[in-house]
């Protein structure tokens, strides 16, 4: 078989030496640069969320319903934790020492003035 000159199946001849080292070198480069934005804006978002967080008072006042600015009153629950729900809650009148004004706008706040009983 003869191998002529620019075939690119030519025969190598190479010569063993002690010295001789193989040095391979692999390099990946992406050419796909649409996943790198993607990547880069979901970086951008995520900061730009950590950030509000941090300026409202951390992740624990995101969750907490003190200062949302709607009332809690007509939701059945008892908010404050003082023993009492709504209309058995003083924080739920305009006038908790005669129990008048009944206001689900408003919101329980103070724990410490839930009656045992509820409203007498």
């Amino acid at each position: 078989m003869r191998v002529k000159r620019d075939d690119p199946l030519r025969v190598l001849r190479m010569t063993s030496k002690n010295d001789d080292k193989v040095e391979i070198k692999v390099t990946v480069e992406s050419k796909d640069t649409s996943s790198k934005v993607i990547l880069i804006i979901l970086i951008l978002v995520l900061a730009g969320l950590m950030i509000a967080v941090m300026m409202k008072g951390g992740p624990e006042a995101l969750l907490s319903d003190g200062e949302r600015g709607v009332g809690n009153c007509g939701d059945g629950v008892d908010n404050d934790k003082g023993g009492q729900a709504d209309r058995d809650d003083p924080d739920c009148y305009k006038n908790p020492e005669v129990w008048e004004g009944y206001d689900p706008n408003r919101s329980e706040a103070n724990r410490d003035n839930d009656p045992p009983g509820g409203r007498p």
